[in-house]
């Protein structure tokens, strides 16, 4: 008998024993799409080196108790051990006696395989949907992502999901996961797609008690020394970047997908093409940067006509100009105003081309500034965009123009910045100042008394 799961290698390297494996699976009526997923839980748990017993169910006992420990799903872990016990049926020489193949679990599994599958087709026909509608690229990487975890969470085909498994799944996120009222808010119109797009069914009952009320968030800002700080202390490699995100309000992915066209220094203007929601808008240019500019896209134009020389120049078409006019892909203004240092391998058809850098890479490369400048912990990137509302409202700016500016389409949303001005902006103090309250004490001072 052997020790361990691990000498089961020699075993599973053997191409004749992986074919009797698929001819078992195949026996058993396991999904064809799940043969991949069943050979590698068999080459993870021969890896793991896992303890043998003589009793079978106890080995894999020990499976389950380490699929739990690792906190994988439910589903998965019943795939994994129904695969073990698969593969311990077949090679495992107490099989006859020690293994009961329990054509049930076999069966079960190969349910769930196939509830699986009804998902993902469902899920697949939603995205088509979402795209059809023109839903934004980040709304829609947020519903499918919750999508497919909500389908892993509840054990049912589409056709038997009811309103309490929408119910219950929003009430664990929000009592267990204590996520954020924007995120339940997020999560409940994401199921509501899902209920009435997905399955064609009518609103939910009570789907107003599963929202979230309106949060009183106030954001960080930055005061402006400590904006002039940020941008003293930035590298060469990101100051442009944040001295433009910061004078003229953008967010991070707005910045990236600024192209050179979309920088006008003769008439003064920065356009935000297809900003969030897809709405436009321009933005006043800021005149302390030209000087700065001007450099940035001489060193942009050497680097242009080097990646035109290496046959690397061309960069991806928004919407349908790929089609209709191909030839932009290689043009000066359609180029990144912000490209990456090096050129992108396109995985698909392995081509070079020059993009802009990552939104990942530009926060980590904020948050290593600010802890370098000494700066409150809790800025991020999109603290530039509220410091320069809450900057331009402190300088006097109708609320109504700082709206625009933004791309607000309500101005509740801009509202928000009225809670952060400084007290200096403010009118009037508060009426307790200056008032004399026997027993209150003066003024802190180190040397008080």
């Amino acid at each position: 008998m052997k020790a361990n799961s691990y000498e089961y290698k020699d075993v599973w390297d053997d191409r004749e024993n992986r074919k009797k494996f698929l001819d078992l699976l195949v026996a058993k009526k396991v999904p064809e799409d799940a043969y991949t997923f069943y050979g590698r839980w068999v080459k993870w748990f021969i890896s793991q080196g896992f303890e043998l017993f003589r009793d079978v169910e106890e080995t894999l006992a020990k499976v389950l108790e380490s699929l739990q420990e690792l906190m994988v799903e439910e589903w998965k872990q019943r795939q994994c051990v129904t695969a073990c016990r698969l593969w311990l049926f077949l090679f495992s020489p107490e099989a006859p006696d020690g293994v009961s193949l329990s054509k049930a679990s076999v069966a079960e599994v190969a349910l769930e395989d196939g509830v699986k599958k009804q998902w993902e087709m469902l899920i697949a026909a939603l995205h088509k949907i979402l795209q059809t509608r023109r839903y934004s690229m980040r709304t829609m990487e947020a519903y499918l992502g919750w999508w497919r975890r909500f389908s892993e969470a509840v054990h049912c085909s589409p056709e038997e999901l009811t309103e309490l498994h929408l119910r219950e799944y929003i009430e664990k996120m929000v009592v267990v996961r204590n996520i954020a009222s924007s995120t339940q808010n997020q999560l409940f119109s994401a199921l509501q797609a899902l209920w009435s797009l997905g399955l064609n069914r009518p609103p939910f009952e009570g789907r107003e008690l599963l929202r979230a009320p309106e949060s009183s968030y106030i954001p960080f800002v930055f005061s402006r020394e400590q904006v002039r700080v940020l941008l003293a202390g930035a590298t060469a490699e990101w100051r442009l970047l944040f001295a433009l995100a910061y004078g003229c309000g953008l967010r991070l992915n707005e910045a990236l997908s600024l192209r050179i066209k979309d920088v006008s220094l003769e008439r003064g203007l920065v356009i935000i093409q297809h900003g969030k929601g897809g709405k436009s808008r321009s933005l006043p240019f800021p005149s302390s940067l030209k000087n700065e500019v001007d450099h940035h896209l001489l060193e942009r134009r050497a680097m242009y006509e080097a990646d035109l020389h290496a046959g690397y120049a061309e960069v991806d078409l928004p919407g349908a100009l790929a089609v209709k006019s191909p030839h932009l892909a290689k043009s000066w203004d359609m180029q990144y105003f912000f490209p990456t240092k090096n050129p992108l391998r396109e995985p698909e058809s392995g081509r070079l081309f020059r993009w802009h850098p990552l939104e990942s890479t530009v926060q980590r490369n904020f948050k290593i500034i600010c802890r370098r400048c000494n700066l409150p912990e809790p800025a991020h990137f999109h603290t530039l965009r509220h410091s320069y509302a809450t900057h331009l409202l402190e300088a006097g700016v109708s609320i109504r123009e700082i709206q625009a500016r933004l791309g607000h389409s309500c101005l509740e949303t801009t509202m928000i910045y009225t809670h952060v001005r400084s007290p200096s902006s403010l009118t009037a103090g508060s009426p307790l100042d200056g008032m004399e309250v026997p027993g209150l004490r003066e003024p802190w001072s180190p040397f008080a008394v």
